[in-house]
């Protein structure tokens, strides 16, 4: 049987200690000369060594892992996110591990015990409904962790979010810009809280141009694909010309709901999504969306995260990513008070 190489052959060739080679392969090397940790590294490449995973961990009390907790994995908004959050992790050696965890509390708040239980380094949150108790309990083990769109829970840890009330605004505007007075809004009912801005920003919007919101203009369903699609009769009996749907999938959704119907879009129906997800330009009509910078929201996130694991100590940081209007074919101008 072959031996296995240890630290202390590693040692020998290098001609220093093993706690030097130690320090030098855990990345606390720095006060040696350049000459010693380019003869511990030639060492380690010559014999092939790897250092043991848990007595790595013990030694730097790191597992240089994190954790990402999202709702639904199989949405494009939380693929695109999540590759932000790989592509920064990666460049810090980190892992991230990805969870999706739904929407119930109960699932949610496994997760997150197991993942303290089981030494990650951090945590980014994209799941809404987070229980206040666990979030108390993971401040006081000082588990560092990143909120995202979590704004009702602000000041409590670092939190990364874009501006979503704006983002609802511009939606409504453009609609009105194109003539439309009869514009409805697509969501969830219990919305989350960036979900809940988006509707402010509706209803906002339509104050200011003196338009009265019906109550039948609010239309709520799950949000996913299908429930856009199950919306399509609501949406049809509401007698809106134009739709604001708060993401991309439930537009997705009322595109199939009004192919069925022999409806089109936007001659038969304006709709206006969110998030921009890449396949907003292959679906046909291209959909008008706001445009979220996701792939930079989970770059930022992971930034955010790493810092606070760098530095524990640091002031609490929050920041705020722009969103924009991507004009694309799915809104038809009509007269206005059509």
């Amino acid at each position: 049987m072959v031996r296995k190489v240890t630290i202390k052959d590693v040692a020998a060739l290098a001609q220093t200690s093993v706690t030097t080679v130690s320090l030098i392969l855990n990345h606390k090397g720095q006060r040696f000369s350049p000459e010693t940790i380019d003869r511990v590294r030639k060492a380690q490449v010559k014999l092939g060594y790897t250092p043991d995973y848990f007595a790595q961990n013990m030694v730097n009390k790191q597992t240089r892992t994190i954790a990402v907790l999202v709702p639904d994995i199989n949405n494009p908004f939380f693929s695109e996110f999540i590759q932000g959050i790989e592509e920064i992790a990666y460049q810090h050696d980190f892992i991230p591990l990805v969870y999706s965890a739904g929407t119930q509390n109960q699932k949610v708040n496994y997760y997150l015990k197991e993942l303290v239980r089981r030494k990650v380094d951090g945590l980014i949150l994209a799941v809404s409904g987070l229980d206040e108790v666990i979030l108390r309990q993971l401040a006081s083990q000082q588990m560092p962790y990143i909120l995202l769109d979590q704004s009702e829970k602000q000041h409590q840890s670092d939190e990364i979010m874009v501006q979503d009330l704006i983002g609802g605004q511009l939606a409504t505007d453009y609609l009105i810009q194109q003539g439309h007075r009869r514009i409805g809004i697509v969501l969830p009912a219990n919305s989350a809280w960036n979900i809940e801005q988006r509707l402010l920003g509706y209803r906002k919007t339509l104050a200011a141009h003196q338009i009265t919101v019906q109550e039948d203009w609010i239309i709520n369903t799950e949000l996913s694909k299908k429930g856009g699609y199950q919306a399509t009769d609501q949406v049809i009996a509401s007698g809106v010309t134009a739709v604001f749907a708060v993401n991309d999938e439930l537009a997705i959704g009322l595109y199939r709901g009004f192919a069925e119907r022999q409806l089109s879009i936007p001659e038969n129906l304006s709709i206006v999504g969110y998030d921009n997800v890449d396949w907003c330009e292959y679906v046909r009509p291209k959909l008008t969306t706001v445009r979220q910078p996701i792939f930079e929201l989970g770059q930022e996130a992971a930034r955010l995260l790493l810092d606070r694991i760098a530095d524990p100590k640091k002031a609490i940081q929050q920041r705020i990513l722009a969103v924009d209007l991507i004009k694309r074919d799915s809104v038809q101008t009509v007269s206005p008070g059509k």
